[in-house]
């Protein structure tokens, strides 16, 4: 059986892409709002979190056929060093623009969606049928095999928990009214709260509730879907930026696997969570031992300039045999300056 991996990654510091970002950001009237997730500045930043995302999964996951890389008329500076360097072979890592998976709906480009993005990543072309999805932050910190993707009926498997969908309805309507009589006109996108609006689109009231790890989709799921509602792939697409509006694709797959009984779901997984807001020596201490099997790095920009050389240190410590041997030489920079 064959298995894909795939990457969303952007480079938000590219002159070029920056330029067309915030031509964008004024077309849609959304130049002055600073209020939503959707539209920080750190959700487009780059400082090289996508070579630690492909070293575990060549470390970790060697059975991945190929790594499709998603990008906007970009490329990331290091990713030749793979193959150059005998990391592995020069096929085995793919470069996909969003021209390609938009192919029919040029219309909703530029995006700077990560929703919209997501939600057209089965039409990359030669995509394996299962595959594993991952944002460029996220990464294996412990080996997988597919005994933790497929069961042996050949039934998916999906790691998260069923809540009801209520509470995060009622919630969100709450902050609509109170966006409305503070005079805030954009809501923030929030992650369980697309969830929940993947679940209700198929009539689900509950909702599988899962975390920040890579997931295992397939690619006839989404495919079958969209060919019966293209409204709703249209609507999904449509805006620039991040949406209140908008389903996680993620969850959708999940829900629809579960509705024709392809799939199970299994606990959820904890996993090496490292924000700005939480950074610690424990957490760092549980990517060096390996015992979680995923981890994240979310938003590196945003730590200290200590932390982020010691978080450089760890990840090239753990991965080092697999990184391109000119970002070794970057992180070992980024450690003396650290020391």
């Amino acid at each position: 059986m064959e298995i894909d991996a795939v990457i969303a990654w952007v480079d938000g510091s590219d002159p070029a892409h920056r330029a067309k970002r915030l031509a964008a950001l004024e077309e849609c009237a959304l130049g002055s709002v600073q209020n939503s997730n959707g539209l920080h500045e750190t959700r487009f930043m780059d400082d090289g979190e996508i070579y630690y995302c492909i070293a575990s999964i060549l470390k970790y996951a060697p059975f991945i056929r190929r790594i499709y890389i998603v990008t906007d008329s970009q490329k990331p500076i290091l990713i030749d060093e793979f193959y150059k360097y005998g990391i592995c072979a020069k096929e085995k890592i793919q470069i996909v623009d969003h021209s390609v998976i938009f192919l029919g709906y040029e219309n909703a480009l530029p995006t700077f969606n990560s929703l919209s993005i997501e939600t057209m990543l089965w039409r990359i072309p030669d995509l394996s049928e299962t595959f594993m999805y991952c944002n460029d932050d996220f990464f294996l910190n412990a080996p997988i095999t597919m005994k933790d993707i497929i069961t042996e009926d050949g039934k998916l498997i999906i790691r998260g928990k069923v809540r009801s969908t209520w509470p995060l309805a009622i919630k969100f309507h709450l902050r609509k009214l109170r966006y409305k009589f503070t005079g805030r006109t954009h809501i923030g996108a929030h992650f369980k709260t697309a969830q929940v609006l993947a679940a209700r689109l198929i009539g689900d009231k509950r909702y599988i509730q899962i975390g920040h790890t890579g997931h295992f989709l397939r690619k006839s799921t989404f495919q079958k879907f969209f060919s019966r509602h293209p409204e709703v792939l249209l609507a999904q697409i449509a805006p620039k930026f991040r949406s209140i509006s908008q389903f996680l694709p993620v969850s959708l797959a999940n829900h629809l696997e579960m509705k024709s009984n392809s799939a199970v779901i299994f606990p959820e997984l904890e996993s090496c969570y490292l924000k700005p807001n939480n950074y610690s020596t424990s957490i760092l201490n549980q990517i060096t031992c390996g015992k979680l099997q995923w981890g994240c790095i979310q938003s590196l920009d945003e730590f200290k300039s200590e932390q982020i050389g010691e978080i450089k240190s760890v990840m090239c410590n753990k991965f080092l045999e697999f990184l391109p041997l000119n970002l070794r030489g970057l992180e070992q920079k980024s450690m003396s300056a650290a020391e």
